[in-house]
């Protein structure tokens, strides 16, 4: 089962909440889940993990923006129902958009 999902909208209005149980639901049908969360405040997977995940883009300054030395487990975390979980992260609240953040991702996704 392939499903592609993006959910956005203002802040407040329960995206990560609804995200997450989507997430899980489609993994107790036994959909192969990976929830990207895209959040200055990396959040959204918490209702999955019971933690706040480090973001990719934290990962990656880890690793002087070198992906290739990059595992998957370095970004992807799993969490209840089996569902994988990995927080892009964004730009500061206020500051635009998360587009950069949101390309490195894909980029690094790509790469595994």
């Amino acid at each position: 089962m392939s499903i592609v999902l993006a959910v956005y909208g203002k802040g407040g209005i329960g995206k990560s909440t609804t995200s997450a149980n989507l997430s899980a639901a489609f993994a107790k049908k036994g959909a192969k889940v990976l929830q990207i969360g895209c959040d200055p405040k990396h959040d959204s997977t918490f209702p999955l993990t019971g933690m706040l995940q480090d973001t990719v883009i934290d990962v990656l300054n880890e690793f002087d923006f070198h992906h290739e030395e990059i595992e998957p487990e370095d970004v992807i975390k799993t969490g209840y129902a089996g569902v994988d979980t990995l927080e892009s992260g964004g730009p500061p609240a206020g500051s635009g958009c998360g587009g950069y953040v949101v390309g490195q991702t894909v980029k690094l996704l790509k790469e595994h």
